[in-house]
């Protein structure tokens, strides 16, 4: 448990952060970004909306097959590895497995000292981990931008760690402006929305059944425009959370067995993640967006990788996703274990 002292310092440091990181934006650049995104506002159709922080100092590389390659912000090239990735999935012995962690509040239940991880993606707040339980992330996924603006200082962890870090470009555009490109340790990995890609039209989904290709993309049948991603460079379905998109960070990746930590969704509103306190919260809308585009894109996702022969167990006991979803396991199963040889082999991680 964190004191109330602690609480108070780390209450304190959040908002040092954020006022630093806002700080650290002149005024003329400030009023230089509003000025542009207005324009590009008025000059462009909502379908082009997305695209209103990219339209000013941003330039997008993409390969022959029209995805992202690379990016340059404000004359600034970033170390991105997109045209190292694997170009299809499965590349990786059957053994190999993954934690994923997320920042709901049954992460305060695990004593991490306890696990052997091989391997570790993080989302969001999952890097406070590093200091209070010593967990090492290869791999980190960030797409929300609100993330980025109200926990820069979370944020600059990240990034200056020696991991991979998978990331839309609008996101590494608000880690630009509010903490600064000279301070990335990380390599980076592009991410493209698959419904709104970056300095591109916005999809529908009739759009992405023009191209669709079972072998890397799968397209559920549901109400609303949700899928599945086998192939990172084509892009992602949000699902409107951000360890949707850590799934199928993973699932291209190759690993077939997977371990979700955090993965809560219950009562988000009200409820604190681990890293948080009850009086200094972020606003999200898991709530809201539970039934109609979370629940069910985890549920198609869950049959699709099962087919796959990838197992994904949910270590979060009273997640609001089902059983019936993924099967939960108590933590505590895992333990510290004596791996063998095989089991302790590395997946390599992206140069």
């Amino acid at each position: 448990m964190v004191s109330e002292g602690n609480a108070i310092r780390s209450s304190c440091a959040v908002v040092e952060a954020q006022r630093g990181a806002r700080a650290s934006r002149s005024p003329v650049r400030r009023a230089g970004n509003t000025f542009f995104k207005l324009l590009y506002r008025y000059t462009h159709s909502r379908a082009w909306r997305h695209n209103e922080r990219l339209a000013h100092g941003v330039e997008l590389e993409r390969d022959e097959a029209g995805r992202l390659a690379g990016m340059r912000i404000r004359g600034h090239r970033l170390a991105c590895v997109n045209t190292q990735m694997p170009l299809v999935p499965d590349l990786h012995d059957a053994g190999q497995e993954c934690h994923l962690i997320a920042t709901g509040p049954s992460v305060n239940l695990i004593d991490y000292r306890a696990l052997h991880m091989p391997r570790v993606l993080g989302v969001n707040g999952a890097i406070a981990l590093t200091e209070r339980q010593g967990v090492r992330f290869d791999y980190y996924c960030i797409v929300d931008t609100g993330f980025v603006r109200n926990r820069p200082d979370l944020v600059e962890r990240v990034i200056r760690e020696p991991l991979t870090l998978f990331a839309t470009p609008l996101v590494l555009w608000h880690i630009a402006e509010s903490i600064g490109l000279e301070r990335l340790r990380c390599r980076v990995f592009l991410v493209d929305d698959m419904l709104f890609p970056a300095g591109r039209r916005a999809l529908r989904a009739h759009d992405l059944r023009g191209t669709y290709d079972a072998r890397t993309l799968a397209l559920f049948d549901a109400p609303r425009p949700i899928g599945f991603s086998l192939d990172l460079r084509r892009g992602v379905f949000d699902g409107r959370t951000v360890a949707y998109t850590g799934l199928q960070v993973l699932a291209t990746l190759g690993f077939k067995r997977l371990y979700l930590h955090g993965v809560d969704l219950v009562d988000a509103k009200r409820t604190p993640r681990f890293y948080e306190q009850a009086s200094h919260m972020q606003p999200n809308y898991l709530d809201e967006n539970f039934r109609d585009f979370i629940e069910p894109s985890f549920r198609h996702a869950a049959a699709l990788l099962a087919r796959r022969g990838v197992d994904v167990r949910n270590l979060s006991m009273e997640s609001g996703l089902g059983a019936d979803i993924f099967p939960k396991m108590p933590w505590q199963k895992l333990g510290r274990t004596v791996a063998s040889a095989d089991e302790c082999a590395r997946v390599p991680a992206l140069a």
